[in-house]
Parts: C-alpha cells; sequence; structure tokens
C-alpha cells in the first residue's frame, strides 16, 4: 500500500489508512473532523483502483440528499450512492412491487379529524390525561389540541421506525388512563394503515419495511456496503440492512461517532452502534484518532464534556492546531446589542461565520432591522453573509468562527429542558442520565469551529452546561476567556 494514499487533494493519514487494507466487516469511530467522509472516499478509490471491486459492487448509504449528493460530487465512479429511502424504492423496483408514496400531511390530517370526532368516553380520557379543566369544543381550539396531535404522530413514528408489535408494548408500565390513551391511537393507527391500503399508498417507513421483505427477493449483488452517519440509524434500517448483508454476504462497513447521536427524537437508537460487534460479527473496529478542524485545546474541552455521558466509545483524540482560547463565555443584559458586537469584531477579520441556535426561533430574538434575510439559512449583516442552523442541522458542518445563541437555563434553553410525553417516555425508554442527548447536541455546536466558539448567554441565567464548561475551561486553560469587545 502506498505511504500517502491521496484522495481528494489530501493524503490519509495513518488511522485513516487501516481502513484500506481490511477485507471484513468493519466500525470506523470518528471524532468530530476526523475526515470521515475522506476515509469513505479512500476506501471507495482503493477497492476500485486495484481491482478489488467494481462500481456496481459497492453501495453507499448517507442519511440525507445532501451528504449524498456530496458524496456524489467527490467520487471518480459511477456508483450507487443513496439514502435508505432512495435504497428501499430501488429494491421495490427491482420486483417490481407497485405503489404510491402517500401524502406527508396524510397522518396528522387523519389524527386531528379522529380526536375532534372522537366519542365522549374516549373525549373524557383525553382531557383527564391532558389534567385540562375545559369542555371539549374548548380544547379543540386551543394549542393542546394541536400538542396532543403531534403527540399521536410521534407515538405512531416512533412505533414504526422501532419495528414494534403490539406485544412489544410494556403495557404494566402504563396506568389504567393512559392505556386508554394507547388504545385511541392504536384506533388512529389502524385507520391509517386502512387509508393507505386503499389507495396502494406507503409511507416512508412503510418503504423500507416493505424493502426489507423483498430484499432477499431483489437479485443484489453488491460485495461493500458503506453506511456514513451510522451512530443515527433507526432499527427498521438495521433490519434492512441485516437482509441484503444475509442476501448477499457483501462486507458492512460503517462510519459514525457516538458523541455526535442527536436523533433519539426520530427513532434512531445509539445502542445499534455501541452494539455494531453484536449485529455483524468478526468485525474490526478502528479509531480515527487525528482531527483536522478544532485546536487541540477545543478537543480537550469539548471531550470532557461530553465524557460525562457513561454510555459511549471513550476517544481520545489528537490536532496539530493550538489555540490558547477556543471557547469565548459571552454574558448579556441586552442580546441583540451583544450579537451585534461580537460580528462587528468579527467582519473585520472574516466572513466565514456561522450562527447557531438550539431552537428555530431563537433566530430572530437576536436580530433586528439591521439584519436582511437572503435565504431559508443566510442573513446579511454590514454587507457580510453569515449561515445561520439549528445545531441539528449544522451536523458535518463547519466555519472559522462559531456563535451558539440562548446558552440559557430556560425550558427553551441550551438544554432544552422540555421532556417527552410519558406516552414516549414509556415507549422508548433512555437509560441515560439527564440531558444526555442534550449534551450530544452541545458537543456539536462547539465543536463547528475552526478558530473560536462564542457561547452567548443572559448573565443572570446560565445554562447548567455553561456552568460546568466554565469549570472544565478554569481546569483545561487555567482560566476563562469572555468576550469584551
Amino acid at each position: 500500500m502506498e505511504k500517502n494514499y491521496i484522495v481528494d487533494g489530501y493524503p490519509l493519514d495513518n488511522y485513516q489508512m487501516k481502513l484500506l487494507n481490511y477485507d471484513k466487516n468493519a466500525i470506523v469511530i470518528a471524532g468530530a473532523g476526523a475526515g470521515k467522509t475522506l476515509t469513505i472516499l479512500g476506501k471507495i478509490n482503493y477497492l476500485i483502483e486495484n481491482n478489488l471491486a467494481t462500481p456496481s459492487d459497492l453501495l453507499v448509504i448517507s442519511f440525507t440528499n445532501a451528504s449524498v449528493n456530496d458524496i456524489k460530487k467527490r467520487i471518480n465512479f459511477d456508483i450507487d450512492v443513496l439514502t435508505f429511502h432512495k435504497l428501499a424504492m430501488l429494491i421495490l423496483e427491482k420486483v417490481q412491487y407497485k405503489y404510491k408514496i402517500t401524502s406527508s400531511t396524510l397522518l396528522f390530517f387523519l389524527i386531528q379529524e379522529e380526536v375532534t370526532t372522537c366519542n365522549s368516553e374516549e373525549q373524557k380520557s383525553i382531557l383527564n390525561f391532558l389534567q385540562l379543566n375545559v369542555n371539549f369544543t374548548q380544547f379543540c381550539a386551543s394549542h393542546y389540541f394541536i400538542s396532543f396531535c403531534h403527540l399521536i404522530e410521534t407515538f405512531i413514528n416512533l412505533w414504526k421506525t422501532n419495528d414494534l408489535k403490539f406485544d412489544d408494548l410494556p403495557l404494566e408500565k402504563y396506568t389504567k388512563l393512559e392505556k386508554k390513551i394507547l388504545l385511541f391511537i392504536f384506533k388512529i393507527y389502524n385507520k391509517y394503515n386502512i387509508e393507505k391500503n386503499s389507495i396502494e399508498s406507503l409511507d416512508f417507513d412503510d418503504l423500507i419495511l416493505k424493502a426489507t421483505y423483498f430484499a432477499k427477493k431483489a437479485n443484489l449483488t453488491y460485495k461493500y456496503i458503506i453506511i456514513d452517519e451510522f451512530q443515527d440509524t433507526s432499527y427498521i434500517r438495521l433490519n434492512l440492512v441485516k437482509e441484503i448483508y444475509t442476501a448477499t454476504q457483501a462486507k458492512i462497513i460503517v462510519v459514525g461517532d457516538d458523541w455526535q447521536s442527536i436523533y433519539h427524537f426520530s427513532g434512531c437508537d445509539l445502542n445499534i452502534f455501541l452494539n455494531f460487534t453484536n449485529y455483524f460479527p468478526n468485525s474490526v473496529q478502528i479509531k480515527l484518532v487525528n482531527t483536522y478542524r478544532n485546536s487541540q485545546e477545543l478537543i480537550n474541552i469539548a471531550s470532557a464534556f461530553i465524557s460525562k455521558n457513561p454510555a459511549q466509545i471513550t476517544k481520545s483524540l489528537k490536532s496539530f492546531k493550538v489555540n490558547s482560547s477556543p471557547i469565548i463565555m459571552v454574558p448579556y443584559q441586552n442580546k441583540k446589542e451583544k450579537l451585534k458586537q461580537i460580528l462587528n469584531y468579527l467582519i473585520t477579520i472574516t466572513n466565514d461565520i456561522m450562527i447557531l441556535s438550539r431552537n428555530n426561533k431563537d433566530i430572530y430574538e437576536y436580530i433586528d432591522g439591521d439584519y436582511q434575510f437572503i435565504s431559508d439559512n443566510k442573513i446579511c449583516y454590514q454587507n457580510v453573509e453569515i449561515a445561520f442552523y439549528t445545531v441539528h442541522k449544522s451536523k458535518g458542518l463547519e466555519a472559522q468562527y462559531v456563535i451558539v445563541l440562548n446558552c440559557n437555563d430556560e425550558s427553551l434553553g441550551f438544554p432544552n429542558k422540555i421532556e417527552d410525553n410519558i406516552l414516549l417516555k414509556k415507549l422508548y425508554p433512555q437509560k441515560e442520565i439527564p440531558y444526555a442527548e442534550e449534551r450530544r447536541l452541545f458537543y456539536v455546536a462547539i465543536t463547528r469551529c475552526k478558530e473560536k466558539t462564542y457561547l452567548l448567554y443572559n448573565k443572570d441565567k446560565p445554562s447548567i452546561f455553561i456552568i460546568e464548561l466554565k469549570k472544565i475551561i478554569k481546569k483545561q486553560l487555567h482560566k476563562v476567556s469572555y468576550f469584551k469587545n
């Protein structure tokens, strides 16, 4: 093997190179900014350039259309790079299964209809469950109605994405009243299935479930299946991969970072990543140790912060970059003025700035008429374009300087303190410490920067993460830096 295998203009490091020669199932554990996409591209190039596989032998699965398009742009071969849903559609096409895609609004529309027209006994149960002292007509005209409909929608989606059966319900954990609500939910779920069947349509979870059923009949010929962002896998996606694996005996190579698993709310289960070798035996584990985005100082702080979560894989990350104050604490009294102060300073040294928020609406609390919206994720300030995202949408992105908003001790602060409804907690329990996923999300936020991250918080109510980070920074760097411009 070449000592300096060049991929996309960059040489692979020794840890990335390890994957190239392995011809068995493998899990690649990557820290933030460790070059996992480069490692995937390296494996693809190595297999094809050394005649170990043809382009048709390879399947790459990524989780979003954006990441799929990014990989396609960076490879020189015509291989299948697909999302899970596009893969499911390919399988159904191969077995000539006819279907239509269900309208994304059908389920919610049906839930609203069923709640509105439910019988008096069901009405009583709903009001008791929500602890509301109003009549049902008043309930249907309130925000509680929409929230309750969203709860039912989330329950059904989690139910499906975890491939559960009715017998899987831990009924002994539910109270008598909760069981009544469950029966009502399953009445809606059954009507939803009847409605879909009547028009021969499938929703996105159905696509994966149906493709799993047909996977062995699709005559797939893949020899290598490479899955990106594997820490965000759900059980129905895992089952689809297992069926293809059984049918093809392809080598399964997954890449991900358990420290960045942030989609539990949509049915993804971190335990799948942590227990990879149980599903695909005789696997090797490769850790990407070098990181190329953050400074060593930031890595040390972020690693100490995320390591408070016990259920994860230990990593010792290294960087060749140095920055004595990579995280800047920014207490404020006037949030809009403070953000402008930071931006006025930063735009004199760079135009590579990213603003991150925990919640969709946070950005609107910090900006005024001095900003212009350019697109869904770009604003203009002082003739400089600045990207802004929720932290969830920032995954995989980076910027020289990052500003994180609303790190306050509030229900919609960071961490977000709104707990799942008891129905969801009992359906899909997390055996983790409080705010474990919020901690992973905060880790994602503070590791997007190539230079510095600014954390904005109300000086009178800093979040528990801010308080904790101050202690970590003081211990790691012997000081806490504040923005004083």
